[in-house]
């Protein structure tokens, strides 16, 4: 065992310390970053790419040499972006296009843009996401986490999938959360069932989708040269934690030890950079290692939970 396995092995036995900066900053000595350079010139679609963890990807990718399109429903917050990622990097590659994913119009019309702006697209990062303190449905009637955090980056990725495949090698990076470990896939907020809801285990629930879907498409888009991958970022601070009613205890535990944006991404800028994440496919990745997607057996889903998850979004998307 190598020296890297030994520290991965340490950190990675307590969540605590392996979800936390503690983790990230005792494995970053041990990686290579020699192959990132790759994404230089190639085109990173990142949705949320304007806060948090997704400014966090998008800066490093910029930093890479990358063009790098940045998607979010605030155009202020939007432009403030472009010019901080520039400022930060010299990249003068950097764009911002409207998306607000629980609008399922916002989602057609974003890839449409999208599509006529970019002749190529060699990476989607779907970072965006939430978590609501209340049941809320969106303007299309979908409960608000599953309608951000799952419905309107399934369409996005849908609509966007041929053009991913023409610039083949290509590729999707998933941003979930370890919370999916706590939670085995249930579809009843997707139905509209109200009391099925709760912020935390809801907010779980679409993060375990989000990896069944990974596993889903990389069977379906093996043959067509998209790569397919899920990571989470650990404990990292952002907006949208720090806005949550649900997380504040959480908050105040464990605040000291949490990631910065950039700490947060860094799996996702690899996956989306290195020549070892585009060799395989479906894989479920921290702190650039492919982990366990299930812990628990309480937390497996059936094949009619999967067969019932595509169906529900293309359904509830109009593609079916």
């Amino acid at each position: 065992m190598s020296d890297a396995d030994v520290i991965d092995a340490e950190v990675a036995a307590d969540d605590t310390i392996s979800f936390s900066r503690i983790g990230y900053e005792r494995r970053r000595p041990t990686w290579d970053d020699a192959d990132m350079q790759d994404v230089a010139g190639r085109t990173v679609v990142v949705s949320g790419g304007t806060a948090g963890v997704g400014l966090g990807a998008s800066t490093s990718l910029a930093a890479l040499g990358a063009h790098v399109v940045m998607l979010g429903r605030s155009a202020d917050r939007g432009e403030a972006a472009v010019k901080e990622v520039v400022a930060a990097t010299g990249n003068q590659r950097v764009e911002w296009v409207r998306l607000d994913l629980s609008s399922l119009e916002s989602v057609r019309a974003t890839a449409a843009e999208l599509l006529e702006r970019l002749p190529r697209i060699h990476v989607l990062i779907n970072n965006a996401g939430g978590m609501w303190d209340e049941w809320e449905t969106s303007v299309d009637g979908i409960e608000m986490s599953w309608a951000t955090n799952i419905v309107g980056p399934y369409l996005l990725t849908e609509l966007l999938l041929d053009r991913l495949a023409e610039s083949a090698p290509a590729r999707i990076v998933e941003m979930t959360s370890g919370g999916a470990y706590s939670q085995r896939l249930t579809l009843g907020e997707l139905r509209g069932e109200a009391d099925a809801f709760d912020p935390k285990a809801t907010y779980s629930r679409t993060k375990r989708a989000q990896i069944v879907l990974t596993e889903l498409r990389a069977a379906e888009l093996a043959d067509r040269g998209i790569v397919v991958h899920v990571t989470h970022p650990g404990w990292t601070d952002s907006p949208g934690l720090r806005e949550s009613g649900a997380m504040q205890g959480f908050i105040r535990r464990f605040e000291s030890d949490f990631r910065t944006p950039e700490q947060g991404a860094d799996t996702a800028v690899w996956l989306s950079s290195a020549r070892e994440p585009g060799a395989t496919s479906g894989l479920f990745w921290h702190d650039r290692r492919p982990r366990e997607t299930h812990r628990v057996d309480a937390t497996r889903e059936t094949e009619q939970d999967r067969r019932e998850l595509v169906e529900l979004l293309r359904r509830l998307t109009g593609l079916a």
